[in-house]
This record gives structure tokens, sequence and C-alpha cells, in this order.
């Protein structure tokens, strides 16, 4: 199934052998990191094929963060969505979904935002950088500076009751919708697209299912006028 691209202010069109590419370069992204736990928590994510069981409450909480399922008038759940989604997309069944299954869990892991990509060549070639001439030390230098300064405000505006959670299915939701924030604007080209893709999967999931449908004002497929 073709996954429509996302809003290119935002990433800029993938098709799904990019994206898959690019959950493959996050699911490295932690290996370098300076703390022992980091690299020890992403050394083990890629040493791993993570069962549904570990990344289904992620995709949950993905799936509340992008969509009003807190609303009493959404008129399908996240559980649902969730269901939906691993119809559409056969995650578990297609050895090509490995690395978005790893990136997943990474992504889960709130702390390693403020760490730099492992994989610069990655993130280099989602930029066309040799292409474009671009000088490739200050780029990343900036990137990662980027990241690291919105990753400090994100944890200093933690209120008491959510504390410095480094799980994202352990912040409340509005917090889970800030954190998501800071993929979306990211220094790093790969973690907006990663953003950009993952939304693009939770709303293809939604809104083909025909209960939202009046939702957003959609009247169902067309069909041919009878002509007779």
């Amino acid at each position: 199934m073709h996954i429509p691209g996302p809003d290119p202010a935002d990433a800029g069109s993938l098709s799904r052998r990019a994206f898959l590419g690019c959950c493959s370069a996050l699911a490295l992204a932690g290996a370098g990191c300076t703390g022992l736990s980091a690299r020890t928590r992403a050394a083990y994510v890629l040493a791993s094929d993570p069962p549904l069981v570990e990344y289904e409450p992620i995709l949950d909480a993905l799936v509340r963060a992008f969509l009003p399922c807190e609303r009493p008038d959404f008129p399908v759940t996240a559980r649902q969505v969730r269901a939906r989604l691993l119809t559409l997309f056969s995650l578990e069944r297609d050895a090509r979904f490995v690395d978005l299954q790893k990136a997943i869990v990474l992504f889960d892991q709130v702390d390693l935002f403020a760490e730099a990509l492992v994989l610069p060549e990655a993130e280099l070639i989602a930029r066309d950088a040799k292409t474009r001439g671009v000088d490739a030390d200050p780029v990343l230098r900036e990137a990662h500076a980027r990241d690291a300064a919105a990753y400090a405000a994100f944890a200093a505006g933690a209120s008491q009751a959510s504390g410095r959670a480094t799980s994202f299915i352990a912040l409340p939701l509005e917090r889970q919708r800030a954190y998501l924030e800071l993929w979306r604007a990211s220094g790093y080209t790969l973690r907006r697209q990663f953003h950009a893709s993952a939304r693009s999967l939770v709303m293809i999931s939604a809104y083909s299912m025909d209960a939202t449908w009046p939702a957003i004002g959609y009247a169902g497929p067309l069909v041919a006028r009878d002509h007779a």
C-alpha cells in the first residue's frame, strides 16, 4: 500500500523504502551515546527483534498522541486504530519492518533524544549534502545542539506530577505531545522524517476506518452515476 508523503513543510515526501531506511538509521541512533546507560539500552534494542508485546503499548501511545482519542465524541479508540494499523502494515509478518520495530522501541526512550545520531552519513544522505556541497561538520553540530537545547527545555518543563520520566508511554498525554513536537521540529532531518512518517501511518489507519468518516465530513467512496 502506498503511503502518502507527509507535509513538505515538515520533511518532504517519502517513499516506503525511504521511510524504512530512515527507521533503520534511527534504530542505530543511540549506539554511540556518551553515557554507558544510553549505550547499553540502545545496544539491547539493536541486538533484539522486539516482539509485538514490547512495542504495542508504544503504538497505542503514539495513536493517542496523534489523534484526539481523549475526546468523548471521537468515534474510535487507540486500540482500534492500532489494530487497523497492524492489519494494513504487517509489522510482525514482514521482515522489512524489523528496523521500524526497533526504532519505535528506541523512540520510547525519551532521554536519548538529547544524544547525537551515531550515523552522520545517513543524516547527510537525507539532506543530499554531497550534491548540495554542504559542509558536514557544522551542519551536524548545529543539529545536535538544536536538539540538545530543545530537550533541555522540555526536561525543564516537567511538572512535579510527571517528573523526569524517560519513557514516552509513562508521560502524561500533554507531555507526550510535547515530546512529539521535539521530533517534528528536530534539527535532524531523519527525526523529522520519522515523525512525519509515523504520523502518516496513524492517520492512514484511523481515517481508513469508516467509523471516522463522519468526524471529517467524508460521505464515503464515490459511486458511479446511473446514466440509465
